[in-house]
């Protein structure tokens, strides 16, 4: 968005700049400090953007951290001087008093959300909320910013344009929701002056302040202006971005033009250039999805050919980033006819090594400690090389895109030199932004990239070697920038979602998205964001971020794997509640190669009834491990489908980019239904979704004993009755009664709370992985009280229909005790009491 934006503003500058000042001097300051925190109505845009979008307003700008906020020298001049203090109602505490006598001395704020009302301290080294304070009152000891009404729940407003000195265009916000806050009039001094610009309006109501100019006529701070923004900020579309910036920057110039900064004439003239830009429209929407079959064969993730019976491994450690690189490309390119690297990073792929040593899936592997000798060992399959753009973040990512594509090696020129590879392209120079490049790579690379498969990859990911596999399969590999990257050079957030919705639209449905769209805070598009996304489009994630070798792992052929023979459900008591305990996030392929094996390894493995999510991808992708899972499971070990089954979507958005959504879940169902039994899987647990979304899984799932839905108490659906219920069809659904972190009552306080009174009671159990390890688990076993039966899902499941006089499945439904009568380890144990 911004590269238009500046393209927009030369011209504006042109004219501007000729008038610009009045008085020879502008100061706008633009609050920014790493790792603040930001309140939902902080503007989505960083300082340093925000400072550059001025700067092509013509106006000159600088950041300042919270430090430049308690120096004296910003008193210098304040009453000339505009501070932009956009994170919402968050505010460095020991800045306060500084700010406070900025205010008084004719200082000009703009500020989103209700300003001065959080404080922030660093403790430990980490800003902390310090929680609600009305310091934005009108008195001696506030800011006098001005505080905040709310609506009554149930109102329905909407936001209304009045004409205001900012010009802002109607169509803007034409059929947008009013906020639920707005600036309170009354908690400022009555003198003072409020210039509506975007105002509520409700039903027999008087339209109030939704965002507003101020001049304060008050003796306090007689002579400031501020703009207050409320909940106007938030939001991280394309539109949201824009919309921010635009009402940022105008609110910094009418500050500058109240205090005679920049003219009349200059003002009305950058008011009519930002006027021109264009509001960004939709995402490709509209579309009929197109479902073809995976080119690699009937399995929903591509399988290698099976790995060389002797695999060379290479340890990463010693090797620079440059190097490591290289080599994972050579990795993927080898993988295409036959896996023959293995590449090591951490102890854990040492251990999964000899593990497919021990059960026959290799004969052997000896270790390389010339890892330049691989290249001209496999120089038969390299036909050249790329060099990469190290001034443009994520110029290395759109050269391994190219890489994979043409069976080249990414080097910079002194090691093609060294590796004896020819220089083939040269992305230096070539692209001012990331999403540039994207649009060339996909405009030029469209028909020899994989169409059937996708890869999130961060591009500090490359240096780990996890992106061999999507290299051998030449998938699409793709970074949005969050919040904490778009400073650096060639971002641009609302460009770089554009162009990724543009390749995923232009790509079958029901088809793996790889890899994660986050790697933390404001680092990525972030979870949520990333997967609604790839839902929209009608893409699944299978999270492989951190995963190595899936060439080689993907190369082991298991049909099946048998889960263990549990035990008969208990006997069923009246007045127990029944708990099955779920762990979470079994989706993410990378914890299976280390995180869950603590769980397994735990003294108190197989002492009570715990269940683990598991996506039904591992088969495929990484059937070794899953292998061992199984062997070590014990009677009280039921796998589970994780998460919404073939992969992890959103049901809410799930392919409403198309006209015939419909059919685009029933393809996904229809890859479940066929992932799951494989594995023994009998159930399956959803994101959210009403119950209109889980029945179409029923129907499509017969063989399923219930749904265990929600990742966690966050549907909105409370009381038993709501959480512990049967579809229409007869399939028991048991969404999850606790949530991710228990604070207060704790795990078994949140279900009493839930099951009240309710005897029998069923509960599902849901286990944060991240929040609750195994001496946690063993505690809550332990102290749950007399009145708690801990059993598998199954086990739930057949209890709850003998609690409701339904012992057997509805039709075409199997057994649940048949459904995990599969095999395996035979031993009874009875259920944890």
């Amino acid at each position: 968005m911004y590269a238009f934006l500046r393209l927009f503003f030369c011209l504006a500058t042109l004219i501007a700049l000729s008038s610009a000042s009045v008085s020879g001097r502008e100061s706008v300051l633009v609050f920014g400090e790493a790792h603040f925190p930001r309140s939902g109505s902080a503007a989505p845009v960083s300082p340093q953007r925000l400072v550059a979008a001025l700067r092509d307003s013509g106006v000159e700008a600088r950041a300042v951290d919270a430090k430049g906020l308690e120096s004296v020298s910003l008193l210098e001049d304040a009453a000339s001087s505009v501070l932009v203090l956009a994170s919402g109602n968050v505010f460095p505490k020991d800045a306060f008093a500084n700010l406070q006598e900025f205010h008084r001395k004719g200082g000009n704020f703009v500020l989103s959300g209700v300003p001065f009302s959080h404080p922030c301290e660093q403790l430990d080294g980490k800003w902390t909320d310090r929680g609600h304070k009305n310091l934005f009152v009108h008195r001696e000891d506030g800011i006098g910013t001005g505080g905040f009404k709310t609506a009554q729940v149930g109102q329905k407003w909407r936001l209304e344009v009045p004409e205001s000195m900012l010009s802002l265009p109607e169509k803007w916000y034409a059929g947008t929701e009013g906020r639920t806050q707005w600036l309170d009039v009354g908690s400022l001094d009555p003198r003072d002056e409020v210039l509506p610009l975007l105002t509520n309006v409700g039903p027999g109501q008087a339209p109030q302040p939704a965002a507003a100019l101020i001049r304060h006529r008050c003796e306090m701070f007689s002579g400031a202006c501020d703009v207050w923004l409320g909940h106007m900020m938030g939001g991280e579309e394309e539109k949201e971005v824009f919309l921010a910036t635009q009402l940022l920057t105008r609110g910094v110039l009418w500050c500058l033009h109240e205090k005679q900064q920049i003219s009349a004439e200059s003002f009305k003239a950058r008011l009519a250039s930002l006027n021109e830009m264009e509001l960004p429209g939709p995402l490709p929407d509209g579309l009929l999805a197109v479902e073809s079959p995976m080119p690699w064969g009937t399995s929903f993730v591509p399988k290698s050919k099976p790995a060389a019976r002797q695999l060379t491994v290479v340890p990463l450690k010693k090797l620079s980033p440059g190097e490591r690189i290289a080599l994972t490309c050579l990795q993927g390119l080898t993988c295409r006819t036959e896996p023959q690297i293995w590449l090591i990073h951490t102890e854990t792929d040492r251990f999964w090594l000899d593990w497919h040593q021990k059960q026959g899936h290799i004969d052997g592997f000896r270790e390389e400690t010339d890892w330049r000798s691989l290249f001209a060992k496999y120089k038969d399959v390299i036909k050249g090389a790329v060099i990469a753009d190290p001034d443009l973040y994520r110029g290395d990512l759109l050269a391994v895109n190219v890489a994979a594509c043409e069976d080249w090696i990414v080097t910079s020129p002194e090691m093609a030199q060294r590796l004896g590879l020819e220089v083939r392209m040269d992305l230096r120079g070539r692209f001012k932004t990331y999403a540039e490049g994207l649009d060339w790579m996909w405009t030029t690379y469209k028909d020899r990239f994989n169409q059937h498969m996708c890869d999130y990859m961060h591009p500090g990911r490359l240096i780990r070697g996890n992106f061999a596999y999507a290299y051998q399969w030449k998938a699409p590999m793709l970074w949005i920038c969050g919040r904490e990257e778009e400073d650096y050079p060639g971002a641009d957030r609302g460009a770089e979602k554009r162009a990724v919705a543009r390749v995923f639209s232009e790509m079958p449905v029901n088809i793996p998205i790889f890899g994660f769209p986050a790697a933390g805070e404001g680092v990525g598009i972030g979870e949520p964001p990333g997967v609604a996304l790839a839902s929209r489009y009608g893409k699944g994630l299978i999270c492989t971020d951190h995963m190595l070798n899936a060439g080689v792992l993907s190369g082991v052929a298991l049909a099946e794997l048998k889960q263990p023979v549990q035990p008969p459900a208990p006997a069923l008591e009246k007045d127990k509640i029944y708990v099955a305990l779920v762990m979470s996030d079994g989706d993410n392929q990378n914890a299976w190669h280390l995180f869950f094996r603590k769980y397994f390894e735990s003294p108190s493995h197989g002492k009570f009834p715990l269940a683990f999510g598991i996506g039904p991808a591992i088969l495929a992708l990484q059937p070794g491990l899953a292998q061992w899972y199984y062997q070590h499971a014990t009677p009280t070990t039921e796998f589970i489908a994780d998460v919404s089954g073939a992969s992890y979507m959103q049901p809410d958005h799930w392919g409403e980019a198309y006209t015939n959504k419909d059919e685009v879940l029933s393809g996904f169902l229809k890859w479940t239904a066929k992932l799951l039994p494989p594995l023994g899987l009998r159930t399956v647990r959803t994101v959210h979704g009403e119950d209109s979304f889980l029945s179409e899984y029923a129907k499509a799932l017969p063989f399923c004993h219930s749904l265990f839905a929600d990742m966690g108490c966050y549907s909105g659906h409370k009381g038993y009755g709501n959480l512990t219920y049967e579809l229409p069809g007869g399939m028991p659904v048991f969404r999850a009664m606790t949530t991710w972190r228990n604070f207060g009552t704790g795990f078994m306080g949140e279900i009493r709370e839930h099951v009240g009174a309710k005897r029998p009671a069923f509960v599902n159990g849901f286990v944060h992985c991240w929040t609750f390890q195994a001496k946690e688990l063993d505690e809550i076993v332990k102290n749950a009280g007399p009145d708690v039966v801990f059993v598998t899902p199954t086990q739930l499941a057949t209890l709850y229909r003998e609690a409701n006089g339904n012992p057997t499945p509805p039709a075409g439904q199997a057994s649940p005790r048949e459904a995990t009568g599969q095999g395996g380890k035979g031993n009874d144990v009875p259920s944890a009491r």
